[in-house]
C-alpha cells in the first residue's frame, strides 16, 4: 500500500502544525497559535491543504498522528480527527511519539537527544534517544515519563558520563539555567526553531518505518498521556 500522501497532524503542544507529504517532499503545511480556536481550525487547516493540492480525502495514502505525550487537550483532539480520517479514507493510521518526533528533528548520528516539553508544577515530560543513523530506529535511552526539575539533573547526569547531550524541547528551554547548572558543559542546547514538535518531521519519522508505527486497531487507539490517573479523571469530566 502506497504510503503517500501522508496527512500528518501534531497538536501535543500549544502550536499545532499539520503536514501532507508526498513521496518526493512536503506538499503543504498549516500551523496555529491558538489553542482556543484549535479544534474548529483543526478541519479547515487539513482540507485548506488538501485543496492546495488538488485532493479529496479518498486520495491520501495513510493519516500520522503525534501520541503524546503533551496537551491533553491537543492529544485527544487530534487522535480523534486522525482515526476518524483514516477510518472515512479506508487508509492506515501511524503515530508516533511526541518526544520522539521533537528528538528525531533535532537529531544527529551518534549523539543522545533528550526531548522535553514543560507538564507544570516544576516537572517536565522528557526522554532521551540515540541515532546511530538517521535513516535507521532509535535507541530509547529514558522512555517518556515525567519528572520534577530536581530529578531531570540526575538523570540526564547518568545518561552519558562522557559524551555531550543534545537538548530540544520548550522544557528544557523554560528551566535551562537550573539544567545546565553543574552538568559540566555536557548540555548542548538545540536551535530555538527545534523547540517544538512539527508534522513535517512525524510524518519524515513514520515514512522511515512506516509498519513500526501502524497503529493495528484504529478504534481502540488512544494517545500516551504518561499522567493517566489524571488524563482519566479529566475524561470523566
Amino acid at each position: 500500500m502506497n504510503l503517500y500522501p501522508l496527512l500528518c497532524l501534531d497538536t501535543s503542544t500549544p502550536v499545532g502544525s499539520f503536514a501532507l507529504l508526498g513521496e518526493q517532499g512536503l506538499l503543504a503545511r498549516r500551523s496555529g497559535a491558538d489553542p482556543a480556536q484549535r479544534a474548529e481550525r483543526l478541519y479547515s487547516n487539513l482540507r485548506e491543504m488538501l485543496d492546495s493540492c488538488g485532493l479529496a480525502l479518498s486520495g491520501i495514502g495513510g493519516v500520522a498522528v503525534a501520541a503524546g505525550p503533551g496537551s491533553f487537550t491537543g492529544l485527544r483532539i487530534a487522535a480523534s480527527t486522525a482515526k476518524t480520517l483514516a477510518w472515512a479514507a479506508g487508509k492506515p493510521l501511524y503515530a508516533a511519539g511526541s518526544l520522539l518526533t521533537l528528538a528525531y528533528g533535532a537529531a544527529e548520528p551518534g549523539l543522545p537527544v533528550c526531548a522535553s516539553f514543560d507538564a507544570g508544577q516544576r516537572e517536565l515530560y522528557a526522554a532521551c534517544y540515540l541515532w546511530p543513523g538517521l535513516s535507521g530506529p532509535a535507541q530509547e535511552l529514558l522512555a517518556p515519563c515525567v519528572l520534577s526539575v530536581e530529578k531531570m539533573r540526575p538523570c540526564l547526569a547518568g545518561l552519558s558520563a562522557e559524551q555531550s547531550i543534545l537538548c530540544a524541547g520548550q522544557g528544557f528551554r523554560k528551566w535551562e539555567k537550573e539544567l545546565l547548572s553543574g552538568s559540566g558543559g555536557r548540555l548542548r542546547r538545540a536551535t530555538p526553531d527545534q523547540d517544538l514538535p512539527d508534522a513535517v518531521c512525524l510524518g519524515r519519522l513514520v515514512s522511515a518505518a512506516p509498519e513500526l508505527y501502524r497503529v493495528a486497531e484504529i478504534e481502540t487507539f488512544e494517545p500516551f498521556y504518561v499522567r493517566v490517573g489524571q488524563a482519566a479523571l479529566r475524561l470523566k469530566q
